[in-house]
């Protein structure tokens, strides 16, 4: 039987989504803003959980109905199966997006769903199930939209960009999916594995070196977790979960010689970096030590030969108050640093504030526009070459 679903992501990265859900095997791919739409059985849920970097949740679409107020919602929602999904066991909770000119606030719009389900339950069962909002058993979103709205449930459970790693942030953290937006968007997936080098010398807690790591020994980023939305939803069928475990499993390569440097001035965050890759597994993977940004430079760059690679970094770029002058200052060291000791390489930069790309010095040869939330930033691509071209790239374009 095929299911239909969303993968939900960044704003931006929708097409770098869809290319990695094809490459996990999955079909009947269609881009939407903030998400991907795909079908097929559930083992092509279950990959796309497992498997993907970039998306932030996927959700099991189970039924769209009439919702021009809230009554028309309740009874539409009523209508679902819901014995299929949960019982009065199971502990529910509702994420609810959306309005419209009757159902203006999303408690409300939840509230009136959470009625239907547990009414149901309750007529058919005879009991309703409670209701727990930080760690339930099934979770349902509803994405209201004009007078229809969609029901799905969420397979995935807690953000996706939670790896299953215990690890610490530190001050102004990366998220995982982010990081790994970056990665993609710079081709390490493929250049990685034929040797390229990667070097992120602003590597704060080091989320960035971490992905590039899963990435280039094909670990799958969902194989450490442990729990997810569909533990506990009656859809859930282990014989298939364990087929998609073993495939994951199988798609790991053997761990090859260093090939990615990471630094930072900040002694905490060098020994944050080393912790969070020890507690991730991937200790002695990272070549890592405390150095100004002004000491960095091409890893065995005193060979005949230069080697060749990807700086990829988050700069500072969260300004308070008089700091203005220092962080500019940063980026143009950075431009500096590339400019001077990286030539040939190339610059993956996220950059929060667009304006301090100007500080670089180096012409961006691309602008891919991302958004982490509500605010806009832009991923540059910078050849440290002597004529860089550039061009923008703005959200859904290929």
């Amino acid at each position: 039987m095929d299911h239909d679903f969303v993968a939900t992501v960044s704003r931006g990265l929708e097409p770098v989504l869809a290319q990695e859900l094809a490459e996990l095997g999955i079909g009947g791919i269609r881009q939407e803003r903030a998400a991907v739409r795909f079908s097929g059985p559930l083992a092509v849920g279950y990959r796309a959980c497992v498997g993907s970097r970039l998306a932030s949740r996927v959700l099991l679409e189970i039924a769209e109905v009439p919702a021009p107020d809230g009554d028309a919602l309740y009874e539409g929602a009523r209508q679902i199966p819901w014995q299929e999904h949960l019982g009065p066991r199971e502990t529910l909770a509702i994420r609810f997006a959306g309005k419209n000119r009757k159902i203006r606030h999303p408690h409300y719009g939840a509230l009136r769903v959470k009625d239907a389900i547990c009414d149901a339950l309750r007529d058919r069962e005879g009991a309703r199930p409670s209701i727990d909002r930080d760690d339930p058993d099934v979770q349902v979103q509803v994405h209201l939209r004009g007078g229809r709205a969609g029901l799905s449930i969420d397979l995935s459970g807690s953000p996706l960009h939670l790896r299953g790693r215990d690890r610490d942030g530190g001050p102004a953290p990366l998220r995982e999916t982010l990081a790994a937006g970056l990665l993609l968007l710079s081709g390490w997936p493929s250049r990685g594995p034929q040797g390229a080098l990667l070097v992120d010398p602003m590597c704060g807690s080091g989320t960035i070196v971490a992905e590039a790591v899963e990435i280039l020994d094909g670990l799958s980023p969902g194989l450490r977790r442990e729990h997810w939305g569909f533990s506990c939803w009656r859809g859930h069928h282990e014989p298939i979960w364990r087929d998609v475990l073993a495939e994951a499993r199988d798609r790991a390569r053997p761990a090859g010689p260093i090939q990615i440097f990471a630094s930072d001035l900040d002694p905490a965050q060098v020994e944050r970096t080393r912790d969070n890759l020890e507690r991730a597994g991937l200790a002695g993977r990272v070549q890592i030590r405390q150095a100004a940004l002004t000491e960095a430079e091409p890893p065995g760059s005193g060979r005949d030969e230069l080697p060749h690679g990807l700086v990829v970094t988050n700069p500072p770029y969260g300004v308070r108050l008089g700091e203005e002058d220092e962080v500019l200052a940063l980026w143009r060291t950075l431009g500096n640093v590339l400019r001077r000791r990286f030539l040939g390489w190339e610059g993956w930069i996220l950059a929060g504030d667009p304006e301090l790309a100007k500080g670089l010095g180096l012409r961006p040869r691309a602008r891919h526009v991302i958004f982490n939330g509500p605010l806009e930033g832009r991923v540059l691509e910078v050849p440290i070459s002597p004529r860089p071209v550039q061009r923008d790239v703005e959200p859904g374009d290929d």
